[in-house]
């Protein structure tokens, strides 16, 4: 594609050519035949299209077009329009519905992923309290849940990890819990353990935090820098875990190494024990990477919190001798190069938000598509792995964006996962 180092300006549709980049002013998406409002144009026939449509004239984008407009008379270009236009707009017209069919398919998908995920976290925040409150048949029921989650990951080696918004007051260790339990299975199942493994791994996942519950909700609220005394009882935690866990019957042995270790480091950065390398467990060193990823997506502060692309860098550039260096790798294998939860800008100029990952193309994942014209409840989903004229240009700040598309794409809410099994 050339470049042109030029503003957007209005042209008419008569001075039209293949390869020039447009977008379609004053009219809405369901008046025209075509997927988005602005597209390259690659033939005569949808121009043949555009002057059906009564659209007299276009914005021309310089800067996404391979060739600029020529400057044919009008009654020249208008001869050039293709005779079989009207079967071309009925085939777009038709090839339109399906695919708004199809996506609204993948939306009804999502939001059964939704409710399922609603239904979990009750579940979650119902194990946690009974552990706590040392309720009889607690840990029992938390050993199935997790035996379940483990089968799951096991029989399924094409799962997706969808975008879930939190928008409900949902205390933040059940939801914390939940997202780390499910990014720590599904990096043991990408790591290679094997089913007794994967089960003790789910439940350190799930329990890593249940320590915090013998500290002051003040203090874990505290928003600011903690003073040495405060740190010194935020960093008891993990002991006070494996206490409360080690009276518990049927907890798993192998699990309490990694909720002992889930904050230590492999260059020794970390605590209690400022453990180095592979003397820190396989457990212990999944659960520092879903453990940190999800505090950095998920920041008390809100104003504090990266975007999971962001997360992802972060960890990658700045903090990559922390984390065992294979398991990161795979981490970001398994999240994909733009993670659920990541806002980009598509090369057609349209905003959106990733909503689930490719695990066969990563470059392609699934984007929930602004568009003002559409209403929220009905936004496009587009999978880019189907839009061969489409690519992701690049991640977008959420502090960039307007209030407007913040709120369409419901970005207020917390970065939470759930699991579907790939199709097929």
């Amino acid at each position: 594609m050339l470049e042109f180092d030029l503003p957007e300006y209005r042209v008419a549709v008569d001075q039209l050519e293949p390869g020039v980049f447009i977008r379609l002013e004053r009219m809405r998406w369901f008046e025209h035949p075509f997927l988005f409002n602005s597209f390259k144009i690659k033939n005569q026939q949808q121009i043949a299209i555009l002057r059906s449509l009564g659209v007299s004239e276009v914005i021309c984008v310089p800067e996404k077009s391979d060739r600029l407009p020529g400057r044919h008379r009008p009654e020249t270009a208008a001869a050039s329009g293709s005779p079989d236009s009207g079967e071309t707009m009925a085939s777009l017209w038709a090839e339109k519905k399906a695919r708004t069919e199809k996506l609204q398919k993948k939306r009804d998908r999502i939001q059964r992923c939704e409710e399922r995920y609603a239904l979990t976290i009750k579940q979650v925040t119902d194990l946690l309290q009974g552990i706590v409150a040392g309720r009889t048949g607690a840990m029992s029921q938390a050993a199935r849940f997790i035996s379940d989650m483990t089968d799951f990951f096991l029989s399924d080696a094409e799962s997706t990890l969808h975008l879930i918004n939190v928008m409900g007051q949902v205390e933040r260790i059940y939801f914390h819990s939940m997202n780390v339990a499910v990014l720590s299975l599904m990096l043991g199942q990408k790591a290679g353990l094997d089913e007794g493994s994967m089960n003790a791994l789910g439940m350190a996942a799930l329990f890593h935090d249940v320590g915090k519950a013998r500290i002051e909700k003040k203090l874990l609220r505290k928003r600011g820098p903690l003073s040495p005394a405060e740190r010194a009882v935020i960093e008891r935690h993990p002991a006070m875990g494996v206490e409360m866990l080690a009276k518990a019957p049927d907890f798993p042995p192998t699990a309490l190494d990694g909720v002992a270790q889930h904050h230590e480091r492999c260059d020794g950065s970390g605590y209690p024990r400022r453990l180095t390398g592979d003397k820190i467990g396989l457990h212990g060193r999944i659960l520092a990477i879903t453990d940190v990823y999800d505090n950095h997506c998920n920041h008390p502060d809100p104003l504090e919190s990266f975007t999971p692309y962001q997360a992802l860098s972060y960890m990658f550039t700045q903090q990559k001798p922390e984390f065992d260096a294979e398991l990161l790798a795979v981490f970001i294998r398994c999240l994909g190069v733009y993670p659920p939860g990541t806002v980009v800008q598509l090369s057609n100029g349209a905003l959106g938000m990733v909503v689930s990952v490719n695990p066969e193309n990563q470059l392609s994942p699934s984007v929930l598509v602004y568009d003002p014209d559409i209403p929220k409840k009905s936004a496009l989903i587009i999978d880019m792995g189907e839009e061969t004229e489409l690519g992701v240009e690049k991640s977008i700040r959420l502090n960039h964006l307007p209030s407007e598309i913040v709120d369409y794409l419901s970005l207020r809410g917390r970065v939470t996962y759930s699991v579907e099994a790939g199709e097929g």
